[in-house]
Protein backbone atom coordinates (compact mmCIF):
# COMPACT_ATOMS: atom_id res chain seq x y z
CA UNK A 1 0.00 0.00 0.00
CA UNK A 2 2.53 2.26 0.83
CA UNK A 3 4.42 1.33 -2.57
CA UNK A 4 1.13 2.54 -4.34
CA UNK A 5 1.03 5.36 -2.09
CA UNK A 6 4.30 6.43 -3.14
CA UNK A 7 4.02 5.78 -7.02
CA UNK A 8 0.47 8.01 -6.81
CA UNK A 9 3.08 10.57 -4.77
CA UNK A 10 5.51 10.47 -7.53
CA UNK A 11 2.88 10.97 -10.44
CA UNK A 12 1.32 13.92 -8.70
CA UNK A 13 4.79 15.66 -8.73
CA UNK A 14 5.90 15.22 -12.19
CA UNK A 15 2.17 16.31 -13.59
CA UNK A 16 2.65 19.42 -11.01
CA UNK A 17 6.49 19.77 -12.34
CA UNK A 18 4.97 19.34 -16.02
CA UNK A 19 2.10 21.75 -15.38
CA UNK A 20 4.32 24.79 -14.01
CA UNK A 21 7.04 23.72 -16.68
CA UNK A 22 4.42 24.37 -19.77
CA UNK A 23 2.87 27.72 -17.81
CA UNK A 24 6.06 29.42 -17.39
CA UNK A 25 7.20 28.39 -20.98
CA UNK A 26 3.71 30.04 -22.34
CA UNK A 27 4.29 33.11 -20.09
CA UNK A 28 7.74 33.29 -21.36
CA UNK A 29 6.89 33.24 -24.99
CA UNK A 30 3.58 35.57 -24.76
CA UNK A 31 5.93 38.26 -22.61
CA UNK A 32 8.49 38.02 -25.22
CA UNK A 33 6.07 38.92 -28.07
CA UNK A 34 4.42 42.04 -25.68
CA UNK A 35 6.21 44.66 -27.27
CA UNK A 36 5.05 43.30 -30.89
CA UNK A 37 1.69 43.71 -30.40
CA UNK A 38 -0.38 46.88 -31.53
CA UNK A 39 -2.54 48.65 -29.08
CA UNK A 40 -4.90 50.94 -30.29
CA UNK A 41 -5.81 53.76 -28.10
CA UNK A 42 -8.07 56.84 -28.53
CA UNK A 43 -5.70 59.86 -29.72
CA UNK A 44 -8.63 62.07 -30.38
CA UNK A 45 -11.50 61.97 -27.82
CA UNK A 46 -12.93 65.31 -28.07
CA UNK A 47 -16.75 66.65 -27.09
CA UNK A 48 -17.33 69.78 -29.83
CA UNK A 49 -20.66 71.90 -28.53
CA UNK A 50 -22.34 74.16 -30.54
CA UNK A 51 -24.44 77.38 -29.13
CA UNK A 52 -25.83 80.34 -30.92
CA UNK A 53 -25.85 83.71 -29.42
CA UNK A 54 -28.20 85.60 -27.37
CA UNK A 55 -27.92 88.70 -29.25
CA UNK A 56 -30.86 91.06 -29.34
CA UNK A 57 -29.26 94.05 -30.36
CA UNK A 58 -26.74 91.92 -33.16
CA UNK A 59 -23.89 93.80 -32.83
CA UNK A 60 -21.51 90.89 -32.45
CA UNK A 61 -21.98 91.20 -28.88
CA UNK A 62 -23.63 88.55 -26.82
CA UNK A 63 -26.20 89.55 -23.90
CA UNK A 64 -24.77 89.37 -20.68
CA UNK A 65 -25.68 86.20 -18.85
CA UNK A 66 -28.00 86.28 -16.25
CA UNK A 67 -26.00 83.14 -14.55
CA UNK A 68 -22.06 83.77 -14.47
CA UNK A 69 -21.42 79.95 -14.45
CA UNK A 70 -22.85 78.56 -17.60
CA UNK A 71 -19.95 78.64 -19.51
CA UNK A 72 -15.89 79.08 -18.66
CA UNK A 73 -12.51 79.80 -21.10
CA UNK A 74 -9.43 78.10 -20.65
CA UNK A 75 -6.30 80.32 -21.48
CA UNK A 76 -4.59 79.18 -24.56
CA UNK A 77 -1.72 81.35 -23.94
CA UNK A 78 -0.75 80.17 -20.98
CA UNK A 79 2.74 79.05 -20.70
CA UNK A 80 2.66 76.53 -18.25
CA UNK A 81 0.00 74.38 -16.82
CA UNK A 82 -1.99 75.81 -13.88
CA UNK A 83 -4.50 74.73 -11.42
CA UNK A 84 -7.34 73.33 -13.40
CA UNK A 85 -9.87 76.24 -11.31
CA UNK A 86 -7.52 78.40 -12.73
CA UNK A 87 -7.76 78.36 -15.77
CA UNK A 88 -11.55 79.40 -16.90
CA UNK A 89 -12.87 82.75 -15.50
CA UNK A 90 -16.86 83.18 -16.03
CA UNK A 91 -19.05 83.20 -19.06
CA UNK A 92 -20.71 86.71 -19.11
CA UNK A 93 -22.12 86.32 -22.00
CA UNK A 94 -25.25 84.11 -23.03
CA UNK A 95 -24.81 81.68 -25.57
CA UNK A 96 -28.07 79.09 -26.44
CA UNK A 97 -27.21 75.50 -26.74
CA UNK A 98 -27.78 73.90 -30.71
CA UNK A 99 -26.07 70.75 -30.81
CA UNK A 100 -23.26 68.61 -29.54
CA UNK A 101 -20.90 65.96 -31.14
CA UNK A 102 -18.48 64.16 -30.22
CA UNK A 103 -14.93 63.79 -32.37
CA UNK A 104 -13.44 60.19 -32.08
CA UNK A 105 -10.39 58.78 -33.64
CA UNK A 106 -7.54 56.32 -33.27
CA UNK A 107 -6.06 57.77 -35.88
CA UNK A 108 -4.03 60.84 -35.92
CA UNK A 109 -6.83 62.90 -36.71
CA UNK A 110 -10.68 63.15 -36.62
CA UNK A 111 -13.14 65.57 -38.39
CA UNK A 112 -16.41 66.80 -37.32
CA UNK A 113 -17.98 67.81 -40.33
CA UNK A 114 -22.04 69.87 -40.10
CA UNK A 115 -23.42 72.94 -41.46
CA UNK A 116 -25.59 76.16 -39.84
CA UNK A 117 -28.71 77.43 -41.38
CA UNK A 118 -29.98 80.99 -40.15
CA UNK A 119 -33.30 82.68 -40.62
CA UNK A 120 -34.67 86.09 -41.37
CA UNK A 121 -30.98 87.41 -41.64
CA UNK A 122 -30.82 91.31 -42.33
CA UNK A 123 -28.61 94.01 -43.55
CA UNK A 124 -26.30 95.48 -40.79
CA UNK A 125 -26.34 92.59 -37.77
CA UNK A 126 -24.14 90.11 -37.08
CA UNK A 127 -25.50 86.50 -36.37
CA UNK A 128 -22.92 84.66 -33.65
CA UNK A 129 -21.98 81.05 -32.75
CA UNK A 130 -19.36 79.92 -30.28
CA UNK A 131 -17.84 76.40 -30.80
CA UNK A 132 -16.95 75.03 -27.10
CA UNK A 133 -14.54 72.20 -27.95
CA UNK A 134 -13.35 70.01 -24.89
CA UNK A 135 -10.03 67.83 -25.11
CA UNK A 136 -9.99 64.72 -22.73
CA UNK A 137 -6.82 62.92 -24.03
CA UNK A 138 -3.48 63.00 -22.50
CA UNK A 139 -2.43 64.86 -26.13
CA UNK A 140 -2.29 68.14 -27.19
CA UNK A 141 -4.89 68.82 -30.13
CA UNK A 142 -4.41 71.44 -33.39
CA UNK A 143 -7.80 72.44 -34.07
CA UNK A 144 -8.00 73.58 -37.75
CA UNK A 145 -11.67 75.46 -38.98
CA UNK A 146 -12.84 75.57 -42.91
CA UNK A 147 -15.81 75.90 -44.76
CA UNK A 148 -15.44 73.16 -47.57
CA UNK A 149 -15.10 73.29 -50.92
CA UNK A 150 -18.50 72.84 -53.22
CA UNK A 151 -18.53 73.57 -57.07
CA UNK A 152 -22.58 73.33 -57.18
CA UNK A 153 -22.58 75.86 -54.54
CA UNK A 154 -24.62 79.05 -55.89
CA UNK A 155 -21.94 82.00 -55.59
CA UNK A 156 -25.29 84.41 -56.04
CA UNK A 157 -26.39 84.23 -52.81
CA UNK A 158 -22.74 83.28 -51.06
CA UNK A 159 -21.43 86.30 -52.74
CA UNK A 160 -23.64 88.58 -50.39
CA UNK A 161 -22.52 87.05 -47.05
CA UNK A 162 -18.98 87.88 -44.70
CA UNK A 163 -17.85 85.95 -41.63
CA UNK A 164 -14.84 86.05 -39.49
CA UNK A 165 -13.69 83.79 -36.59
CA UNK A 166 -12.44 84.37 -33.51
CA UNK A 167 -10.74 82.56 -30.49
CA UNK A 168 -11.16 83.11 -26.60
CA UNK A 169 -7.74 84.13 -24.92
CA UNK A 170 -7.16 85.43 -21.37
CA UNK A 171 -4.90 87.36 -19.39
CA UNK A 172 -5.26 87.67 -15.86
CA UNK A 173 -7.99 86.14 -15.41
CA UNK A 174 -9.45 88.68 -18.50
CA UNK A 175 -10.71 87.24 -21.33
CA UNK A 176 -11.10 88.66 -25.46
CA UNK A 177 -12.02 87.16 -28.24
CA UNK A 178 -8.94 87.47 -31.48
CA UNK A 179 -10.83 87.56 -34.94
CA UNK A 180 -9.65 86.90 -38.24
CA UNK A 181 -10.38 90.13 -40.71
CA UNK A 182 -14.07 89.84 -42.50
CA UNK A 183 -14.27 87.66 -45.13
CA UNK A 184 -16.43 87.34 -48.05
CA UNK A 185 -16.97 83.66 -49.12
CA UNK A 186 -16.17 84.47 -52.72
CA UNK A 187 -13.53 85.57 -54.06
CA UNK A 188 -14.35 88.33 -57.76
CA UNK A 189 -12.06 87.79 -60.20
CA UNK A 190 -12.78 88.43 -64.41
CA UNK A 191 -16.23 89.52 -63.29
CA UNK A 192 -17.24 86.22 -62.03
CA UNK A 193 -17.66 85.19 -58.25
CA UNK A 194 -16.65 81.50 -57.06
CA UNK A 195 -16.39 79.69 -53.91
CA UNK A 196 -13.38 77.14 -53.32
CA UNK A 197 -13.97 76.67 -49.84
CA UNK A 198 -12.49 79.27 -46.89
CA UNK A 199 -10.18 78.93 -44.00
CA UNK A 200 -9.66 80.51 -40.77
CA UNK A 201 -7.00 80.91 -38.11
CA UNK A 202 -7.32 83.49 -35.73
CA UNK A 203 -4.09 83.56 -34.47
CA UNK A 204 -2.18 82.93 -37.60
CA UNK A 205 -0.20 80.07 -35.71
CA UNK A 206 -1.66 76.26 -34.82
CA UNK A 207 -4.58 76.52 -32.79
CA UNK A 208 -3.84 74.44 -29.60
CA UNK A 209 -6.48 72.22 -27.59
CA UNK A 210 -3.75 71.71 -24.84
CA UNK A 211 -3.88 68.15 -23.46
CA UNK A 212 -5.17 66.40 -20.24
CA UNK A 213 -2.58 66.30 -17.59
CA UNK A 214 -2.17 65.97 -13.66
CA UNK A 215 -4.64 68.82 -12.08
CA UNK A 216 -5.45 69.79 -16.35
CA UNK A 217 -8.55 67.20 -16.11
CA UNK A 218 -9.16 68.51 -19.69
CA UNK A 219 -7.98 70.64 -21.93
CA UNK A 220 -10.49 73.58 -23.83
CA UNK A 221 -10.81 76.46 -26.40
CA UNK A 222 -13.91 78.55 -27.45
CA UNK A 223 -14.46 79.99 -30.91
CA UNK A 224 -16.58 82.29 -32.10
CA UNK A 225 -17.74 82.28 -35.45
CA UNK A 226 -19.90 85.53 -36.97
CA UNK A 227 -21.94 85.97 -40.03
CA UNK A 228 -23.31 89.13 -41.88
CA UNK A 229 -24.64 90.33 -45.05
CA UNK A 230 -21.65 92.05 -46.91
CA UNK A 231 -22.58 96.13 -46.37
CA UNK A 232 -21.90 96.79 -49.38
CA UNK A 233 -23.70 93.78 -51.18
CA UNK A 234 -27.89 94.11 -50.83
CA UNK A 235 -30.26 95.97 -48.60
CA UNK A 236 -32.56 93.35 -49.08
CA UNK A 237 -33.44 90.57 -45.87
CA UNK A 238 -33.25 86.88 -46.59
CA UNK A 239 -35.37 84.65 -45.52
CA UNK A 240 -32.64 81.51 -44.97
CA UNK A 241 -29.15 81.42 -45.45
CA UNK A 242 -27.44 77.93 -45.05
CA UNK A 243 -23.49 78.30 -44.54
CA UNK A 244 -21.59 75.65 -46.75
CA UNK A 245 -20.74 72.94 -44.60
CA UNK A 246 -17.72 73.82 -42.07
CA UNK A 247 -15.25 71.56 -40.62
CA UNK A 248 -13.68 70.65 -37.54
CA UNK A 249 -10.52 69.12 -37.38
CA UNK A 250 -8.23 67.52 -34.86
CA UNK A 251 -5.45 66.18 -34.97
CA UNK A 252 -2.57 65.57 -32.63
CA UNK A 253 1.51 64.45 -33.02
CA UNK A 254 1.77 60.58 -32.26
CA UNK A 255 3.86 59.81 -29.44
CA UNK A 256 7.43 57.72 -30.59
CA UNK A 257 6.98 54.18 -29.41
CA UNK A 258 9.55 51.83 -29.00
CA UNK A 259 10.24 48.03 -28.92
CA UNK A 260 11.80 46.23 -26.49
CA UNK A 261 14.48 44.04 -27.00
Amino acid sequence: MKKINLIFSIAALAFTAITVVTLLYAWYITADRVDDMEFNILQIDSLVTLYEADDSNYNGVPNLSSDENINKYYNPEASAHVPYQMQYYNEKYSFNYVDQRYALSQDSSANLLNTVVIDDMAPSKIYGFKFEIINYVGLDNTLEFNFLEDNQIDTSILKDFDCRLGVVTSSSNVASVTFTEWTNFCTYSNNTYSYNGLSLNPLDTDMVIPARSGSLSVGRMDLWLQIRINPSATNDSISEFMLPYYRLTLSCDMPDTQNGD
